[in-house]
């Protein structure tokens, strides 16, 4: 009978490793800001939001930054 033999399929690497293996970017996203674009969309234009309005958010609160 053959050894079935277990293989780690992920293991934990630091901050430093991660920003290594992702290029180098550092993203940021506004949460707070992002909420009130689209509160002041929805309070001064229409009831739905634009799937313009929500890119223009979404856009303004992600933030990237190269280390």
């Amino acid at each position: 009978m053959q050894a079935i033999e277990n293989k780690v399929l992920f293991s934990e690497i630091s901050a430093e490793e991660s920003a290594t293996v992702s290029g180098g970017v550092d993203v940021d996203f506004n949460l707070p800001g992002y909420l009130f674009i689209i509160g002041a969309a929805t309070v001064f234009g229409q009831p739905g939001v634009s799937p313009a309005e929500l890119q223009f958010a979404f856009e303004t609160a992600v933030q990237v930054e190269t280390i």
